[in-house]
């Protein structure tokens, strides 16, 4: 039997999805692409597999390239992070100052990729006569 089937017939998954619309999730048409089970949208937004946590649903293959970069920018930074707060105790200043400019470079090309995204964003609404600033 397959794993999408599997998956199914799992008891603790089908209480994770129980759960979830207790919570008030609104189960989704798509499926996740790995186990086939139905995707939840929680309140928040995010939408989540039962079995894997959040998802990320895209619709164009540039939108998943900026899935993926945003999701590696975010191991780095967690990654750096526990390394520094590891190394605050240690002697390594030297190692500490590397992990520290792995952060900062990690926070620079945040900025850029946010700015990046926000300008076409107020663009679109000073187009439609959304206002800008002031």
């Amino acid at each position: 039997m397959s794993e999408k089937r599997e998956a199914y017939r799992d008891p603790e998954v089908v209480r994770k999805m129980t759960r979830l619309v207790a919570e008030g999730a609104v189960m989704l048409a798509e499926a996740c692409p790995v186990d086939g089970l139905p995707l939840f949208r929680l309140k928040s937004g995010d939408v989540v597999c039962p079995v894997h946590g959040r998802v990320w649903v895209v619709s164009s293959e540039a939108e998943a390239e900026e899935v993926e970069i945003d999701f590696v920018l975010r191991r780095v930074e967690h990654y750096a992070a526990r390394r520094v707060y590891e190394l605050l105790n240690n002697e390594d200043v030297g190692e500490l100052l590397r992990w520290l400019s792995v952060l900062e470079a990690a926070e620079r090309v945040r900025s850029l990729r946010d700015s990046r995204v926000k300008k076409p964003e107020e663009a679109s609404r000073a187009e439609k006569g959304g206002g800008g600033k002031g």
